[in-house]
C-alpha cells in the first residue's frame, strides 16, 4: 500500500498527549470486564461501553441496545467477528424515528472489542484515511460494501505500518505516558488510539493507492 505517513508523523506526539488518561483506563475496564465472561449480563460493562462509545447518544432502542450486547457476547464466545453478519443483524430495528440505520461505527467497536486486529470506524478515522460517508440515498447493500472496502484499506494500512514499526516513536510514548503493557492494551489497539486522536486533530495518511 505504500503509506505516506510525513503529516501524520509530524503530529503523533499531539496526538498521543490528546488521548487522555481516562480514555485508556476506560478501554482498559472495558477489556477485563469483556475477558471475565458474559457481557450479555454484566449490566456495569454495557453501560460503562455505552457511554464510551457514546450508543446511548445515537437515538437507539432498547431492543436495539440489546440484541447489539447478545451479538456480542455471541461473538466473545466463537473468538471472532462477521463485520456484515452483525450489521445485518441489526438492520431490523429502527432507531427511536422509526428509521432503519446502517450502524457500522458501532458494529467496528463491537468488533474491536472481540479482538484488536479489528480496528474501529468512525468518522475521525474515515478523516484521516480521506473516505467519505456513503451517501444515505444509497442502497442499503451498495453502503455497506462502501463501508466494507473502506475498512479492509484501513486494516491493511494498520497492519503495513505494525510491519515495518512505523510510528514506533509515538506507540513506545503511548505506552510510557498512560503505563499501558502488552498485556494491558495490545499494539494494535495502541495505533487504533492514535488514528482515532488524529483525526480529530485533522491529521492525514495517504497511500499510493487513494
Amino acid at each position: 500500500m505504500s503509506l505516506h505517513l510525513s503529516q501524520l508523523a509530524g503530529g503523533a506526539t499531539k496526538a498521543v498527549d490528546s488521548v487522555g488518561q481516562e480514555s485508556v483506563d476506560v478501554y482498559v475496564f472495558l477489556a477485563r470486564q469483556f475477558a471475565a465472561g458474559d457481557v450479555s449480563t454484566n449490566y456495569l460493562f454495557q453501560f460503562v461501553f455505552r457511554s464510551f462509545y457514546r450508543i446511548d447518544n445515537a437515538g437507539l432502542t432498547s431492543d436495539f441496545k440489546s440484541e447489539y450486547f447478545r451479538l456480542m457476547e455471541d461473538a466473545r464466545v466463537r473468538g471472532d467477528v462477521d463485520l456484515k453478519a452483525v450489521v445485518l443483524a441489526l438492520r431490523p430495528f429502527p432507531n427511536r424515528k422509526g428509521q432503519q440505520t446502517l450502524q457500522f461505527s458501532f458494529t467496528t467497536k463491537l468488533a474491536n472489542t472481540v479482538r484488536s486486529d479489528y480496528p474501529i470506524y468512525d468518522s475521525e478515522v474515515a478523516r484521516v484515511f480521506g473516505f467519505g460517508t456513503p451517501y444515505n440515498y444509497r442502497p442499503f447493500e451498495d453502503r455497506l460494501d462502501r463501508y466494507l472496502a473502506c475498512y479492509e484499506r484501513i486494516r491493511d494500512a494498520y497492519s503495513e505500518i505494525l510491519a515495518t514499526d512505523a510510528l514506533l516513536e509515538p506507540r513506545e510514548r503511548f505506552r510510557r505516558q498512560y503505563g499501558v503493557t502488552p498485556d494491558m492494551m495490545p499494539e494494535m489497539k495502541v495505533l487504533d488510539f492514535i488514528m482515532w486522536r488524529a483525526g480529530k486533530l485533522g491529521l492525514k495518511v495517504r497511500g499510493a493507492d487513494h
